[in-house]
């Protein structure tokens, strides 16, 4: 596994979504699965691979634009800052927070590439396994590299600027009914304007350069090609396994989104269930994801049991909980109706400062998770395949 990584950083360097680098890092990835499948495939599709990111400038402009409508104080004013930072915020929630990609309107769309191999079983399938990575890497979040935990609060402080200021602006407006604001109704807004250059920081929030990404997410797609290896030698009874490699999931899980549009009916057809393994950096926090909270998901508790129970049958430690930030392309699946569950190997309650920078290579990568991993997978993948012979 850790020689594909090296392979992969080695031919093509960082890969941001929609590239060549990504194009180049997924044909070879379908080059290898090839070695074992017994049907690969490379599937081209468009997203408007910007919309994400890009919309940060947006809001970044519509908060500071509602701060300097404040700077004189009617309540016809105050009424359309209300209205143009909610509609700001709304935006902000759904269409970043929560990936629902409403503004991909404004945006064009880019060609990227997902990557399917195919191993049957030698009976009747009965149903799908998908374990799946995502090749792409992030060009880098400079302001937390280069400040660390207070760069990424730079990205929170400014993220709750966006929500609550068309709140304070909306009690502010009712109070004036009343009074004209001053005194202690006027120092919220000062606070806003205080920490409104934290919107830089979302503004522009990527460096020049993409970061390897030997953990986020090689490791992901090194496992999906290492169960393939295993599993076209020790064959499953009635367990058809795919192994995917999404491509452009860091601006918003583009791939996997792509891949169930295109394949929905299919899915459900034949009772697939994804097993999404990302940034496998570590064995000491190997986590079970049990919901997503920014994409307001919650995977199915017989699934992660199932892998809880791999976990102590391989005795391998493993934790549970909810992914406090972000989201993985397990969520593309659960909110469209099909069953997923979610492997990561980074602690998610602090910031780990490999993560979305240049640190994100081979040297902060201990090859001790993914090892430890790949025995729970297998004994996953050979107790499930047990459960559907006895179905």
């Amino acid at each position: 596994m850790i020689q594909f990584i090296s392979n992969v950083i080695e031919k093509y360097g960082g890969r941001p979504a929609g590239s060549e680098q990504e194009k180049g890092a997924q044909e070879f990835t379908a080059d290898t699965l090839r070695g074992f499948c017994d049907q690969v495939k490379i599937e081209e599709f468009k997203s408007p691979l910007s919309s994400h990111f890009e919309s940060l400038k947006i809001f970044s402009i519509i908060y500071w634009f509602t701060l300097w409508l404040m700077t004189t104080l009617y309540s016809q004013k105050i009424l359309l800052g209300v209205l143009i930072s909610g509609v700001g915020a709304i935006l902000f929630i759904w269409h970043f927070l929560t990936y629902r990609h409403v503004l991909d309107f404004l945006f064009p769309k880019e060609k990227s590439w997902n990557v399917e191999g195919k191993i049957e079983p030698t009976g009747e399938v009965k149903s799908t396994l998908i374990i799946a990575g995502h090749i792409d890497s992030v060009y880098e979040f400079q302001w937390w590299y280069h400040f660390k935990t207070f760069g990424m609060a730079l990205n929170v402080i400014a993220g709750f600027g966006f929500v609550l200021l068309p709140i304070y602006l909306g009690l502010l407006w009712i109070y004036s009914y009343f009074a004209l604001p001053k005194g202690i109704a006027m120092w919220p807004y000062y606070v806003f304007v205080a920490i409104s250059p934290a919107a830089l920081s979302m503004f522009f929030m990527h460096g020049e350069e993409p970061v390897d990404g030997a953990i986020d997410n090689l490791t992901g797609v090194a496992m999906a090609v290492e169960m393939g290896k295993y599993f076209s030698q020790e064959k499953l009874k009635h367990t058809r396994l795919k192994l995917v490699s999404f491509g452009s999931e860091e601006p918003a899980l583009r791939g996997a989104f792509a891949y169930v549009a295109e394949h929905k009916e299919e899915l459900l057809k034949e009772k697939a269930v994804l097993i999404n393994i990302d940034t496998i950096k570590e064995k000491a926090n190997l986590t079970i994801a049990t919901k997503e909270i920014n994409t307001l998901v919650t995977f199915p508790e017989n699934l992660v049991q199932k892998l809880e129970t791999a976990f102590q049958q391989s005795n391998v430690p493993v934790k549970k909980g909810p992914l406090p930030i972000g989201a993985s392309d397990a969520s593309a699946f659960a909110i469209n109706g099909l069953p997923s569950a979610f492997i990561l190997g980074m602690d998610s309650n602090k910031y780990d400062h490999s993560y979305h920078t240049r640190l994100d290579n081979l040297e902060h990568l201990n090859p001790d998770g993914l090892e430890a991993l790949k025995t729970v997978m297998i004994r996953f993948i050979d107790n499930w395949d047990k459960e559907q012979t006895n179905s």
